[in-house]
């Protein structure tokens, strides 16, 4: 009797241990790297070599990502991002490189420049299409899934340290019916068609995740903060 109530307690106590084990793993991962609200700026974004292919193409597409982005990180509550507009010419004016990768001299220019301790950049990191045919309203037609992927990273422009990075993807579908008139807005390559809606679309989701994810890690998911 007293060994099996001992082994009953050292089950317990085993359960305990484990259960404080993951709860301070957790409290650490939650743990915030800046004070909320943040000041950041978010550069435009680049395109990695080979990120559009034959099949697809996007106008405007690196300063979409950062508009998504930045509508993003505002809709948390958890940042104060410039405005880009304005920060964009004075960068211009500098002659400082903005787009796509920065560099931490770079970086430390911008942070001086706009008066903010932390940037956002990144690139597209691809964007394919893949077709299948399916049947819509009666038809036969071509599906396009378009396919994105995001990535963007969080510099200190005081260190030119990476203090966080993320990755996101999204995708969405265009079907295109073999019967009926030539509509607008599609990108065209031979036979295939994909609409510029849904280029747009699989970019859109992918960046909301990708913003997503930076703002869990930076600043976690508890209220603690972190003096800049």
């Amino acid at each position: 009797m007293q060994t099996v109530l001992k082994k009953g307690m050292f089950i317990l106590w085993l359960l305990a241990v484990l259960l404080w084990s993951r709860l301070s793993a957790d409290s650490v991962l939650a743990a915030p790297l800046v004070e909320v609200p943040c000041r950041i700026a978010v550069m435009d974004f680049g395109s990695y070599p080979g990120a559009f292919t034959s099949e697809v193409q996007m106008k405007g597409a690196n300063k979409s990502i950062s508009d998504y982005l930045i509508e993003q990180m505002l809709e948390s509550g958890k940042f104060i991002i410039m405005d880009k507009d304005i920060y964009a010419e004075k960068l211009q004016a500098a002659g400082i490189k903005y787009t796509g990768r920065i560099d931490p001299d770079s970086a430390q220019q911008i942070g001086e420049l706009l008066g903010v301790p932390y940037i956002v950049y990144g690139n597209l990191g691809s964007l394919v299409v893949s077709e299948n045919t399916a049947t819509v309203m009666g038809s036969g037609a071509k599906v396009h899934t378009v396919r994105a992927q995001v990535v963007a990273r969080v510099m200190d422009v005081r260190t030119g340290e990476i203090i966080a990075a993320a990755k996101g993807e999204g995708k969405s579908d265009s079907a295109i019916a073999k019967l009926g008139s030539e509509a607008a807005g599609y990108v065209t390559v031979g036979t295939r068609k994909v609409t510029q809606i849904s280029v747009h679309n699989a970019v859109r989701k992918a960046t909301v995740q990708t913003a997503d994810m930076l703002t869990e890690k930076l600043c976690g998911k508890s209220g603690n903060k972190r003096k800049n």
